[in-house]
């Protein structure tokens, strides 16, 4: 039997079986075991228990490590690009939903051939004719149908019998979810619902905010979830439906009021996914520290592209800093609230889209704000693994246990403590292929 540290560790093959060993938490409970072992073959966990109890298998090769060995992370909500990928893994997020590009976009990003997270796509959302995706340029936006629905970041619905055969035609093309978005009439919004029932395919919705345009949506968040959307993306829509309901949204709202959403959130056995770091930035003229996030200092051109991009949105919402304010507490305290009722809480992060989101890096920041909002860290912590594993439908992500994926994050420290301690990274694997800091570096490179 070989021992290595993570120091000192050959490229294995994922053949190979290895016993990982450490602190070890396995993305369910509320602390790890002080001194476990995790046993990857074949790309998957084959066991998982006291190192005493692992650490005799003669043709195992053993990696001793000092700091805690958790599940890969998932971030559930992304706008991601083939050249973002790596990024991903290098800061441990092993699995990302996408949440809107073009069927082209997905098809890159699916055939990317370089290191990267396992990508769940949802391919173009579904909107209504005031599209907001029309100031992005006519080829952002089609109608079904019209041939060039492939290029469409929106697909344009106008009737439900359009809403159904757009349904059809993303089903088609092997998305995994759907998105609903923000302009979408009430029938028509129906009519995508029952087609996704009918298909199998989970619903994410985004339905505005006071920072974009919440409050001239036609549906809100009630509606959404009586209808059966598995996740509301922003805590979008929650803010309409108090307004709707009588009460001020821009101010706090009564506790009764939030209690009451919360409860129907969890009752429809929906998740809130609230991406309070899109929300944080917007809320001072001042950008975020974020100097100690995975890949804070990685330069050139993709990340100046993406600094030049975060600067315009930042400087461009100055005015609307007190909107962002009441979006943030809004979207922090149902969190809270869902979180007490034992509803699940998922982590996504809007990145690129949302300022000074790091496509990988935002995800722990994204952690500490959850915890920093009142969540306790294993909360937050199951927010980007078990509970958005469930959120996904894939038992066997989110969890070291046997016969998951073998996706591995291995950090300093312990985070069911400290939450930052997931930024001090030693080692990732992903599917039992260990992606060393070379590798990694040279993708990022490339």
């Amino acid at each position: 039997m070989r021992t290595f540290t993570p120091a000192t560790l050959p490229v294995l093959s994922p053949t190979t079986p290895v016993v990982w060993r450490g602190r070890v938490w396995n993305g369910q409970d509320e602390a790890p075991v002080a001194d476990g072992a995790v046993l990857t073959r074949g790309g998957r966990i084959e066991a998982v228990g006291p190192a005493a109890h692992l650490s005799a298998l003669e043709d195992a090769v053993t990696v001793q490590t000092t700091g805690t060995i958790l599940p890969g992370l998932i971030d559930l909500h992304v706008h991601a690009r083939p050249a973002y990928l790596p990024w991903f893994v290098a800061a441990g997020v092993t699995t990302v939903r996408d949440a809107c590009n073009s069927l082209e976009t997905v098809d890159a990003l699916l055939a990317h051939p370089g290191p990267g997270p396992r990508v769940l796509p949802s391919g173009p959302m579904l909107d209504g004719p005031d599209a907001f995706f029309r100031h992005f340029g006519s080829g952002a936006v089609h109608e079904p149908g019209d041939g060039q629905e492939r290029s469409a970041a929106a697909l344009i619905v106008r009737t439900p019998a359009q809403a159904e055969r757009a349904v059809a035609f993303l089903a088609d093309q092997g998305v995994t979810h759907l998105k609903l978005y923000e302009a979408l009439a009430p029938e028509v919004y129906s009519a995508a619902m029952r087609a996704a029932a009918r298909l199998h395919l989970p619903v994410m919705t985004d339905l505005g905010m006071l920072t974009t345009r919440g409050r001239a949506a036609q549906v809100d968040a009630r509606q959404a979830l009586a209808l059966g959307v598995r996740s509301v993306e922003h805590a979008s829509g929650f803010a309409l439906a108090a307004e709707r309901a009588g009460f001020d949204p821009t101010l706090d709202l009564p506790t009764e009021v939030l209690d009451e959403l919360a409860a129907l959130t969890v009752t429809a056995g929906a998740a809130l996914v609230p991406t309070l770091s899109v929300f944080a930035p917007l809320t001072t003229n001042t950008r975020p520290d974020g100097r100690d996030l995975p890949l804070a200092g990685q330069g050139g051109p993709l990340r100046e592209s993406l600094e030049a991009q975060w600067q315009v949105v930042h400087a461009g919402t100055r005015p609307i800093r007190s909107l962002a304010q009441a979006d943030a507490r809004l979207a922090a305290q149902l969190a809270v609230r869902i979180a007490q009722l034992g509803g699940r809480v998922g982590a996504g992060t809007d990145t690129p889209a949302g300022a000074f989101t790091l496509p990988g890096g935002g995800l722990h920041a994204e952690l500490e704000r959850l915890v920093q909002a009142g969540l306790t860290p294993a909360q937050a912590l199951r927010a980007a693994t078990s509970t958005a594993a469930d959120l996904l439908g894939r038992a066997d992500l989110g969890r070291v246990q046997p016969g998951a994926v073998a996706d591995l994050l291995v950090v300093a420290g312990d985070p069911t403590t400290d939450i930052r301690a997931t930024r001090t990274i030693q080692l990732v694997v992903q599917g039992g292929h260990l992606l060393t800091p070379g590798t990694l570096h040279a993708a990022l490179e490339a």
